[in-house]
């Protein structure tokens, strides 16, 4: 048998297949088609009574005096908080601050002097001011 033959019965053979599938498709997609169609048209057809509740706005209800206690325990406590967190950041500022006047000092001590032990000391206050930035 030639390769031309072979080659015609595949080709043959892919061409039918391809029809069939494509019949087969058409086929179940009409039919799938056409049943939606049907309950679309059912369910569109239908009246439908549909009552809506009637929407009432809220009342909005008094506090209680423990509601209004706890309120106030918690504006106060926040009050606090704020106080604090102001208190500790003017602390950091001021120890920044001092750091870096140290810091500042032993870096000129240590440029007038060359001393080992200025150059120490300028090291620890740099790193203390260099740590408290961070």
């Amino acid at each position: 048998m030639s390769w031309f033959k072979i080659f015609s019965a595949v080709l043959v053979a892919n061409i039918v297949s391809w029809i069939i599938v494509t019949v087969l498709g058409w086929f179940i997609f009409f039919v799938v088609l056409d049943s939606f169609n049907d309950a679309l048209g059912k369910r569109l057809s239908t009246p439908t009574d549909i009552e809506f509740p009637t929407i009432s706005e809220p009342s909005a209800p008094s506090p209680t005096p423990e509601e209004i206690q706890a309120r106030q325990e918690r504006e106060t406590r926040l009050a606090d908080e704020r106080r604090r967190a102001k208190h500790e950041a003017a602390r950091k500022q001021n120890a920044i601050s001092q750091s870096k006047k140290s810091c500042d000092f032993w870096t000129a001590q240590y440029k007038q002097d060359r001393d080992p032990e200025s150059r120490g000391y300028r090291d620890m206050a740099c790193s203390r001011y260099r740590n408290l930035l961070n």
